[in-house]
């Protein structure tokens, strides 16, 4: 009975050892059992951090993304325009300025001012320049360079030159172009003999003190200043000039001023 015993004992282990052998593959090393191991929850500080080698072609964090060597590089800002100064004369034939003139330039584009050229109707007004002449008939304008019609409005009294149509050429940096407007000589009108310049330059005495003119037909005259003194006298024009007849206080009588061509309404500036 006892032998009985053990021949199943043993029978019972073989089959035993024989499904452990199934169940691991033919790995005798192999666990009978294998359970799934969970991480721990928390990391011991003596555990080393393993490093991760970058996937081929993707850039870590720290790594810096150059740009390629086919872009292209931002604009810059544009270029600054050369300029130039352009000058309006206005002026007579004999050359004589003539002030006070309202003056323009018209700036024309497209248009290359090497060429010297504006085509008529291909053109359009950009920029538009206004001035007035100064005292030696000039205005100065500074802008940039390129072609440019310009002109004025002529002063009521004036004779502008029909010229036609004005231009002018702007090419260099830092050039200068003067453009003319021209007009008629006029003949300038006499002095009226009875002007205060006329009689004072005439005369030959200091214009500085103001004059007082009285009974002027441009032949006689009385005349004084304004200065300390008896000044008055009375005047005639003789072959275009002005002389002294009589300083007052005088003793000329009116018989002798009469006979001498006195007008008789200055009668009262004799005594006998």
């Amino acid at each position: 009975m006892a032998a009985m015993q053990k021949t199943w004992i043993g029978v019972i282990a073989g089959v035993t050892l024989a499904l452990a052998g199934c169940g691991t593959g033919g790995d005798p090393q192999a666990p009978a059992m294998s359970s799934p191991v969970r991480p721990s929850s928390t990391t011991s500080s003596s555990t080393a951090p393993v490093a991760i080698p970058p996937t081929r072609g993707v850039p870590t964090a720290a790594a810096t993304v150059r740009p390629s060597a086919s872009t292209p590089a931002p604009p810059g800002p544009p270029p600054t325009p050369a300029t130039g100064t352009v000058i309006l004369r206005t002026a007579t034939l004999s050359g004589l300025p003539v002030p006070g003139v309202p003056v323009y330039l018209s700036l024309q584009q497209p248009c290359d001012p090497a060429g010297h050229d504006i085509p008529v109707g291909e053109t359009t007004e950009t920029r538009r320049l206004d001035g007035v002449t100064d005292s030696s008939g000039l205005a100065a304008f500074t802008t940039v360079t390129g072609c440019y019609r310009f002109g004025m409005t002529a002063p009521a009294g004036t004779d502008p030159v029909p010229e036609g149509m004005h231009t002018l050429f702007l090419v260099d940096q830092g050039a200068t172009v003067t453009g003319q407007l021209r007009f008629q000589d006029t003949s300038p009108e006499p002095a009226p003999a009875c002007a205060e310049s006329t009689i004072e330059t005439e005369l030959g005495v200091d214009p500085a003190p103001a004059a007082d003119i009285s009974e002027c037909d441009g032949q006689w005259a009385v005349i004084s200043w304004t200065v300390p003194g008896d000044n008055q006298r009375i005047i005639t024009r003789t072959s275009g000039t002005w002389t002294t007849y009589v300083l007052f206080p005088h003793t000329t009588c009116w018989d002798t001023a009469a006979a001498d061509g006195v007008p008789d309404r200055l009668r009262p500036y004799f005594n006998c």
